[in-house]
């Protein structure tokens, strides 16, 4: 299956050979979120297997890297903009101090295909801008944390939220390798944790309900 074959060639960071299968599942009519997913995804599990058993280095990470953010910028474009309002509005972003936002894209284009509408904030992300969105109305913040450093900085986001007097009405998500269920919300204070994008999708539809039902 096609899926299956991007899957293996991302893994075995073969870039062209990614890239052109991905091109044809696009053209067989396959839904961008199954690319993501069963493809892509899959094929950067496949590189962090590897590499956790000393097979593949740092290069090689780097490499899966740039061969999956090429892929994803065929994909992004076929999420079409919601025409309709959207389920709730919010922000995405990766604390200060850390830079792998592969798992923070794909939130982000799974969410916008589920109807919310989400502004990237970036990479390494000063807890100022994250109050900076809060105070021009957002619905929810997520945050992506990286490191253990990355969880302090995620506390002091949730708290200053509180200080401001923001974090009434604002949902809290957190997700990334440095954090848990309990650490998200004992330590951080978030309103939820996701261990994936699908997870993440879910927990927003929860949170806020499509306004067509």
């Amino acid at each position: 299956m096609i899926l299956e074959d991007i899957a293996k060639a991302l893994g075995e960071l073969k870039g062209p050979e990614t890239l052109s299968l991905t091109d044809k599942a696009i053209e067989e009519g396959i839904a961008p979120t199954k690319i993501i997913l069963n493809g892509l995804c899959a094929g950067m599990d496949k590189v962090g297997e590897l590499y956790e058993k000393k097979q593949y280095f740092v290069p090689d990470m780097l490499s899966s890297s740039q061969i999956f953010n090429n892929a994803m910028s065929k994909i992004k474009p076929l999420i079409a903009d919601q025409d309709s309002e959207p389920r709730a509005k919010g922000v995405i972003g990766l604390v200060k101090g850390n830079t792998q936002d592969n798992g923070k894209n794909i939130v982000q284009i799974m969410l916008e295909a589920n109807g919310f509408k989400v502004e990237d904030l970036g990479k390494s992300v000063a807890k100022d801008k994250f109050l900076k969105a809060a105070d021009e109305g957002v619905d929810f913040i997520g945050l992506s944390v990286m490191t253990s450093a990355g969880v302090k900085q995620a506390q002091l986001i949730a708290k200053e939220l509180e200080i401001k007097g923001l974090r009434t009405g604002i949902k809290i998500i957190v997700g990334g390798a440095a954090v848990d269920a309990d650490k998200s919300k004992e330590i951080i204070g978030a309103d939820g944790y996701a261990n994936d994008a699908g997870e993440a999708v879910s927990i927003l539809k929860q949170w806020f309900p499509s306004k067509e039902n």
